[in-house]
């Protein structure tokens, strides 16, 4: 605070609790698969809305721990697939830009990967499932390039699932 300007102690609004009086929440994402390998995983709800409302743009993960590298998130992005199926409901041409993360670049769509802190140079390598389609491994190093991108192979949207519209990625980190 500036000089002469005291913090006061920080109070909840009424009937809410301190939220250090409230239980952690357990981590959602990554979660151990066994001793030679870790699994994070990223469902997306309601895929296709949250696309229709960034139209096109890429959709990012919260900050997630995959293998020993902390503060790193997925970026997903559509693909040009999904760029024309949006043209045809409305007969509107969509521009794709790909250096902006739009729709276009790849046909099925892309996983980028982006570290929030290029301290930790371990490379990394790993499977990348759409659904419970396999691609890989893949091995990437953060010390060349903070954002690391890999087309998928696949139509991600026949791996939606079909009540809830989610679309889940994940990642099986390998060790050496």
């Amino acid at each position: 605070p500036p000089p002469g300007l005291s913090l006061l102690p920080f109070r909840p609004p009424p009937g809410l609790p301190h939220p250090t009086a409230l239980p952690s929440p357990a981590p959602s994402a990554p979660a151990a698969a066994d001793s030679s390998s870790q699994r994070v995983e990223w469902c997306i709800h309601h895929v296709f809305s949250k696309l229709k409302t960034s139209a096109g743009f890429a959709l990012v993960s919260p900050p997630l721990q995959v293998g020993e590298i902390p503060d790193v998130r997925l970026h997903f992005a559509p693909g040009e697939s999904w760029a024309r199926s949006m043209r045809g409901r409305k007969g509107k041409k969509m521009e794709c830009e790909d250096e902006h993360g739009m729709a276009g670049g790849s046909m099925n769509g892309t996983v980028r990967l982006k570290v929030g802190d290029l301290r930790d140079t371990t490379p990394l390598k790993f499977n990348l499932f759409v659904g419970d389609v396999r691609q890989g491994p893949f091995e990437c190093n953060f010390a060349e390039r903070a954002v690391q991108e890999f087309q998928l192979e696949v139509d991600w949207r026949k791996h939606v699932e079909k009540k809830s519209e989610s679309l889940c990625l994940r990642l099986e980190v390998l060790s050496e």
